[in-house]
This record gives structure tokens, sequence and C-alpha cells, in this order.
């Protein structure tokens, strides 16, 4: 209980020795410089921050990271926040209930100081996530991920494509199937086939929670030396693995599939707005987050494992976004990727909206750069 109990103590002893510098710093500033109350508790507030954050990093919560990038943007934010609370707090106990400066200051402290410690102790300090290990028993030279969602039409045949393959090129692979909440057929139907292929898994998510999270729990029980991400409506058909995997025999970490390089061969084309909704969004994701990639939406993606457990342990997105973020994360770490031309068949029967969709994409864009700003995909 006491393990427990001592950071808080700590940073109770922070939050009083960060109120004294407050308070003590608001009275000089008001008596002895007469600078007006809100620029006076500003300043006052700011020196309190600093005070702060240096406690409670090598004292309170003895956070080894090195990243004071990452540590400082959070801090601030948090920071910021109370600094609102604060100056909403004095003005309306100051102005409004005409209660003494000293007294408003003391009762906002204790506002602005549970709001501290719970934004610090919950996001600012806490453990980050670590890489996943890599499996020590790789069973498998392959694991093929299908997320899955209301896929009972198309995934049997998907199934059946992807086992004639490994059959005939005799590769030692599971088939891992994540549904993802869905509501119609989809597991019966995967069910029915586990009695036939014995290397087919299932991993039942109860609510959709996106596509993202799917291949992330593929990704987590994987036990292939290579991990591949493919659509559960064969977009791109299962003999375009070989193309890739040539990619990471040359030392490549990642291989991806693009349908917009010279030599892609795309049998089914999108409508015209698609086309250009997706090349608009690729051209904004290669200005601001991923670079040198034409085609960060393919569904059709392989790595080594070791590559996939350390990107996807430090996903954030779980929708569209996912993949945009996952090559984000790979240029962080300096992972090598080669991007190369496959066939691709567009599916009609598709559940993308382009416009719900695209300004879906545009804010996890947005939130993908600020993670990439803070450091926030760092160990």
């Amino acid at each position: 209980m006491l393990r427990h109990f001592k950071p808080f103590l700590k940073y109770c002893v922070v939050g009083v020795s960060g109120t004294v510098v407050d308070v003590g710093a608001l009275y000089l500033f008001i008596e002895h410089f007469n600078l007006p109350l809100l620029t006076a508790t500003t300043l006052a507030f700011l020196l309190a921050v600093a005070n702060n954050f240096i406690l409670n990093k090598i004292w309170t919560f003895e956070n080894k990271s090195k990243n004071y990038k990452k540590l400082f943007i959070k801090f601030l934010i948090v920071s910021v926040v109370g600094l609102i609370l604060t100056n909403l707090s004095m003005y309306t106990l100051v102005e409004i209930a005409g209660i003494w400066y000293i007294y408003s200051k003391l009762i906002t402290s204790g506002i602005v100081l549970t709001w501290n410690f719970l934004g610090n102790k919950f996001w600012t300090f806490s453990i980050t996530t670590k890489p996943l290990e890599p499996h020590e028993n790789l069973e498998y030279d392959l694991s093929i991920i299908i997320p899955a969602y209301n896929e009972e039409t198309r995934i049997k045949s998907t199934i059946l494509n992807i086992f004639d393959f490994i059959e005939e090129n005799k590769i030692n692979a599971e088939i891992i199937v994540v549904d993802d909440g869905s509501t119609d057929k989809t597991i019966e139907v995967v069910e029915g086939k586990q009695n036939k292929f014995k290397n087919l898994k299932i991993i039942s998510v109860m609510t959709n929670k996106g596509k993202g999270h799917a291949v992330k729990k593929g990704v987590e029980n994987s036990h292939g030396k290579l991990i591949l991400i493919t659509d559960a409506d064969n977009s791109t058909p299962i003999e375009e693995y070989s193309k890739l995997e040539k990619a990471i025999k040359k030392g490549f970490d990642i291989a991806i599939g693009s349908r917009y390089l010279k030599n892609s061969d795309v049998k089914i084309k999108q409508p015209i707005s698609r086309i250009l909704i997706g090349r608009i969004g690729n051209i904004l994701i290669q200005l601001f987050i991923v670079s040198g990639i034409k085609d960060t939406q393919c569904g059709f993606k392989l790595f080594t494992h070791e590559a996939a457990r350390n990107i996807f342990a430090r996903q954030k997105i779980n929708r569209w976004g996912f993949d945009m973020e996952a090559l984000a994360i790979a240029q962080l770490l300096d992972l090598k990727t080669k991007e190369i031309a496959v066939s691709w068949f567009n599916s009609t029967d598709t559940r993308l909206r382009p416009i719900r969709d695209a300004l879906r994409t545009f804010t996890e864009l947005i939130y993908i750069k600020l993670n990439l700003m803070s450091g926030r995909y760092k160990d």
C-alpha cells in the first residue's frame, strides 16, 4: 500500500512547493511591481509550472525517459489547461465573488492541483507502451492476417484462394481471420472451414472497433516469421505475395502493394470521385507524415515479424488511418520499406464512404502529425 501512496505524498509536497512559488510570486508581482491581476497570475503560474515539472520528473514519478520534448509538450498542455482554470477561477472568486486575492489563490490552487495530478499521473508521466517482444516460437514461415467485418459473402472464396496458393507453393503458413464485431454469419463461415484447414484461426472482437484494431489483434497473435496483411475481399490477389516476399529477402523490413506505380495493374478501376479523393489525400499524407510512398492505403502489406510487432505496439488509430500511421511509425523507426506495383481489383461492395471517411482520415492525419511532433511513438 505504501508503494502506491508514496508517489502521491511526493506529488503533494511538490504541489505545496509550487503553491509557495505561485503565491509568493503573485504577491511580489502585485504588491511590488504593480502588475495587473491576470498578468501577475499568469507569470506566477508559469514559474510554478517550471518548478513542478522539474521536481515531478526527477523525484515524484522518477521518469527516466530522455524524450524531454515529448514530456514537455504533454506537461505544457496539462499546464495550459490548468492556467485557463486558474484565470477563470481567480476572475470568478475575486471580481465576481469579491474574495481577497490571496484566499482566492489558495482555493484556485486546490482546484488546479487536482487537475494537474490527474493529468500528469495518467498522461504526462504514465508508463509508455513498450514494443511487443517478438515471439520466441515462430512455428510458421508466414502469418496471413485478414481483418473482417460482415464479410459472410466474400470471406469463403478468399480463404479458399489463399489455401490453394499456400498449398501449391508449399508455404508453412497460418491464416488469422480477425472478426471485428460482425453482425452477420462471418464467424460461422470461417468456422465451417476450420475442419478442412487446420491452420485457420479466428479471433473474435465482440464490438466493432475498426480495421486498425483488428489488424493489431492479428499481429499480437501471429507466430509467423513474416506477417502479411490482406483484405477480406481479395482485392489484391494472394499470388502477388511472391513479389513482396522477394523484397523482404533483399533486406527490406516492409514491402507494400501499390496501385499507383507505373507497373501497377488495376483491373477494375474505382469511380473517378474516389480516385480524386485518394490522390489528394495521398499528397497531404506525403507532405505531412509519410514521404516517398505513393499509395499508403493499399491493404496488401508484408512485414518481418519484428517490424510488425514494433510498429503495431505503438499504434494509436483503430480505423481507416491505421495504414498511414503504420508507415509513419516505420519511417520514424528507420525501417526499410519497399513499395511494389501489384494487381488490384476494385470491389463494388465497399463500405467506404468517400466524403465521410475522407474527413475522418484527414482528422487522423492531423492526429498522427501531433503524435509525431510530441514524440508519442518513441520509447
